[in-house]
This record gives C-alpha cells, structure tokens and sequence, in this order.
C-alpha cells in the first residue's frame, strides 16, 4: 500500500517547485499509473506518453490537492485516467482485451473497497471494473459485455451506489 501521508507532502512539496519532489513522487506512483495508461490505452508508447502528460498535469495543478477531500493516490489516478481517456484513438474501433473475470491489483485497492467490490453482483462488479479501471466507455461496456447499451448505463449507476452506500457505512 501506497504511504498517503507521504504522497500527500511531496504533493505540498511539488506546489512549491522542488523538484527532487517530484521525482520521488514518481519512483512512488509512476508505475501504477503506467499500469492503468496501459489497461486504457493498451499501447506501451501511448501510456508512456499518458503518464509523462499526466505527471505534467499533476505537476502544474499540485498546489489544488487538498487531503481533506480524498487520498493523493487517487487524486492522481483521476489525473491519469483522464489523460488517457483523452489520447484515446478516435477513428479506429478499440480492440476489446479479452477479460473473462476483469479484476483489480489488490495492491491497489484499499482491503475495505476489494470487500465491498466482492458483495457487488457479478455483472456489477464486472461493468465498474471493465469502466473504471480498464476505462471503456459505455458503449464499448456494451460490445464487451454482450448488453444493451441502456442496460450497460443502469449496471454501472446501481454498482456506483451501491458501492458509494456500503463504502459510506
């Protein structure tokens, strides 16, 4: 597990303008965001390009964290994702990866999350997981899951309240 605590100072750090900061910072969290670019993007120079654009983003808009809305890690990760949704190829269809039982590092996720993720019906679980961490659109989440696209949308809003009710308990 990530040190929050610390990602959070080098963050305070960063908005500063150390730069030793920064490269700390991303010895930290460079891979996991790579891993995520990757799972997007499923291109290795297209992540690498990601993470360097994220990392920039994360650069110039560190001094708007703020620990008291959310973890570092995931303030990030939002970055990440964002950046390569965006540089996503628009012409061509994505190729779909072949995922049975898509699933999440547990290295990654908080154990309260993996929990509350598990007592999430499969297909669920499955529509968050392929969403939010392999970052398909709805209609992709459609083609993936053999659905319609309605359907796919109504999945994904029930899985994200639920999970929201049982992560607030």
């Amino acid at each position: 597990m990530l040190d929050e605590s610390r990602l959070a100072e080098l963050l305070s750090a960063i908005a500063g303008g150390d730069g030793a900061a920064a490269g700390e910072l991303y010895g930290l969290i460079g891979g996991r965001l790579h891993g995520q670019a990757q799972r997007i993007l499923r291109d290795p120079g297209l992540a690498e390009d990601a993470v360097q654009e994220a990392f920039l983003k994360i650069w110039r808009n560190a001094w708007r964290f703020d620990a008291g809305k959310g973890a570092a890690s995931a303030w990030m990760s939002v970055i990440g994702r964002r950046v390569a949704l965006d540089r996503r190829p628009r012409a061509a269809a994505v190729a779909l990866p072949e995922l049975e039982a898509p699933s999440v590092d547990p290295d990654y996720v908080h154990p309260r999350l993996r929990e509350s993720l598990a007592e999430l019906p499969d297909l669920h679980r499955k529509a968050l997981v392929l969403m939010y961490v392999y970052g398909l659109s709805h209609s992709e989440l459609a083609a993936a899951m053999n659905a319609p696209l309605g359907t796919v949308k109504s999945w994904v809003r029930r899985a994200s309240a639920a999970l929201k009710g049982k992560l607030e308990r």
